[in-house]
């Protein structure tokens, strides 16, 4: 169940998401994201659709997490929240693993089989594999990072 301490209800959280939604709506063009000379992440801004390549999953472990220990449950409301404010302004964002698409969130997410997995109509898994990768390559990520911790 979600909580109050759950970032995804905590209003602050929601006029950040908003707020986002609007950069990405006046935003054209290409952002690559290098790490040690090769390109880890590419973003590319069109209309209303934002595409997220994720093509060197290791910097999804760079990012500070508060916590990790949030179930698929909670996970899954968060992304829900966030597909339907990207859906409310009119925004969509697919997301890549490796140049394959995995996801599509927003307004553009058609889904048929994978609402009844996501229980969103604003959530739209395009490839079970990539998502399957993509789930895989962020848990490698993390334990890469926690073992660098200690």
């Amino acid at each position: 169940m979600l909580t109050e301490e759950n970032n995804f209800v905590n209003g602050d959280v929601s006029k950040l998401l908003e707020s986002l939604a609007n950069i990405v709506k006046r935003s054209t063009g290409k952002i690559s994201i290098k790490v040690k000379g090769e390109t880890a992440l590419a973003l590319v801004f069109e209309g209303d659709t934002l595409t997220l390549d994720i093509i060197d999953p290791t910097i999804l472990g760079m990012a500070e997490q508060e916590n990790n220990d949030l179930g698929l449950f909670e996970k899954l409301k968060a992304a829900q929240k966030v597909a339907k404010i990207l859906n409310n302004k009119g925004l969509s964002i697919s997301i890549l693993r490796k140049g394959k698409r995995a996801l599509s969130i927003g307004r553009e997410a058609t889904p048929i089989l994978s609402s009844l997995l996501t229980g969103s109509d604003d959530i739209q898994i395009d490839s079970i594999r990539q998502v399957a990768k993509l789930g895989k390559d962020i848990k490698k990520a993390n334990k890469n990072k926690n073992k660098n911790k200690d």
